[in-house]
């Protein structure tokens, strides 16, 4: 199924849907010369791909709700002011580009049900993390294992070998083993295993060794899922019930493309009595009767019947059609909790930030909760980064979990944004720092505690009244 919502997220509806097969290919009747002056009626079979019309709503419920986390994903940090923790998230975040890829993860997230993580370090001792095909991805049945896997292929075009790629970790008694494991594809079935190190060496890989994590008690690789449920761990695709309506709105759109195009076109009617002296001509000169668009270029005019050619042209109604398919459209939504607003179906502005939460509830509800995972996700990676850095560089890093800011969801204007910020900084429940930050989240460091200092200083200095604040009285006269 993960395939099939695949082919669905990127339109190719025409290898899924059965309907979309029927407009696959057409036959014409076409007249093709034989000879100087022959001509021969014969059947061609024209492809009729462009007659399927694609409207893909399905992406749109995948990538909604990866558009709103997208641009939510703030800053992240060690919880900690100071220190080498907050130096080595800073790499991690630094390797692993977290903000440049959340929205690909969400995506494949939604579509496929699930998105996977591992943690990676090389030899020059850079540490980070990141995101995998859910399908790469196999915990084990007992729990304390998972297995990452991927294909190889190596050859020419003629001939190409085919592998399958395992990094096991299982967690032991002793702690957490990772083993390099590489097996031969026999088309699609697994064969034989093969020694790693020969694989290496005969395609000049450069493949880690098998470690021993002496203490490591956790798993250095993840997952995350969607609308998983006991009957579905591993997670549900988030287009799931929506493929019928898909495709029915792909077909009510096309069957009206093929009636438009088949009818909407004007059509050139000429007299009965015009037809047959062209037809004639073209028996004459062509050994065959036809007539031709070009052979009416110029014609006759009958000055005893005034019979002159007309287009006719055919009247759609097609309002109807137009209702049902912003039904379908709306059901799709409602199933898939998007709302209206993100289609462009309904007025999508709001006067302040509250209205515009209010008009695209649903698919904030739906993003708050995919954000929620993406956060335990995000902090439990980075926390393996560290452990797997004190595990082989034998630091003593403090492990815990980093701090991942997110912003608001939905767009504000600057002004009711910097607004709230003040409000809150005023109130107390908030302090300078974090109020500049938020306020100016893409400067530097420097430029942050630069302001913040500015700030300080001036309130400072406002808080020096030359009214009660006095030198002492000295008293210079003697007795």
């Amino acid at each position: 199924m993960m395939l099939y919502y695949r082919l669905l997220y990127e339109g190719e509806h025409a290898e899924i849907f059965p309907r979309a097969r029927s407009v696959v290919t057409e036959k014409r009747y076409v007249h093709r010369r034989v000879g100087v002056r022959s001509w021969r009626k014969v059947e061609k079979v024209f492809s009729a791909d462009h007659q399927y019309i694609v409207a893909n709503f399905s992406s749109l419920v995948a990538e909604v709700p990866a558009d709103l986390l997208n641009r939510s994903l703030g800053n992240i940090s060690a919880d900690t002011e100071e220190g080498p923790e907050l130096e080595f998230v800073s790499l991690v975040v630094t390797a692993s580009k977290p903000n440049e890829k959340i929205w690909a993860a969400v995506t494949q997230h939604q579509v496929d049900g699930r998105v996977a993580y591992r943690i990676r370090r090389n030899e020059a001792g850079a540490v980070w993390f990141e995101w995998i095909l859910g399908d790469h991805y196999l915990p084990h049945d007992d729990g304390h294992g998972a297995d990452v896997v991927w294909f190889e292929e190596w050859g020419n075009e003629n001939r190409k070998d085919r592998f399958l790629r395992v990094e096991r970790q299982r967690l032991e008694a002793e702690g957490l083993t990772i083993q390099q494991l590489v097996f031969k594809m026999d088309g699609d079935n697994v064969g034989d295993q093969l020694e790693i190190d020969q694989y290496a060496s005969d395609y000049e890989l450069d493949i880690p060794e098998d470690v021993e994590l002496t203490g490591v008690n956790e798993l250095l690789c993840g997952m995350v899922t969607n609308d998983e449920m006991l009957t579905y761990p591993r997670g549900r695709s988030a287009l799931r019930n929506i493929d019928g309506l898909q495709e029915e709105i792909n077909w009510t759109i096309t069957r009206d493309s093929i009636v438009f195009d088949k009818h909407g076109k004007p059509k050139l009617a000429i007299p009965r009595a015009l037809w047959d002296t062209v037809a004639s001509q073209n028996q004459r000169d062509y050994g065959g009767r036809f007539v031709r668009n070009a052979d009416l270029e110029v014609v006759s005019y009958d000055d005893k019947t005034g019979a002159v050619p007309m287009y006719i042209t055919w009247d759609a109604k097609t309002q109807q059609s137009f209702e049902h398919v912003t039904r379908l459209i709306k059901y799709m939504l409602a199933i898939s909790k998007t709302s209206p607003q993100a289609a462009g179906l309904e007025e999508g502005k709001g006067e302040s930030g509250v209205a515009l939460l209010y008009l695209w509830i649903q698919s904030v509800i739906k993003a708050e909760a995919i954000k929620d995972k993406f956060d335990a996700a995000i902090k439990a990676a980075i926390r393996k980064c560290m452990i797997l850095e004190n595990a082989i560089s034998g630091q003593s890093l403090q492990i815990t979990d980093p701090v991942v800011e997110w912003g608001e969801l939905l767009p504000k204007a600057n002004s009711e944004k910097d607004t709230e910020e003040i409000e809150k900084y005023a109130g107390g429940v908030q302090s300078l720092e974090t109020t500049v930050r938020r306020m100016h989240p893409d400067w530097s460091e420097e430029a942050i505690m630069a302001e913040i200092q500015k700030i300080q200083d001036e309130q400072t200095a406002d808080s020096m009244s030359p009214t009660f604040t006095q030198p002492p009285r000295v008293n210079l006269g003697g007795s």
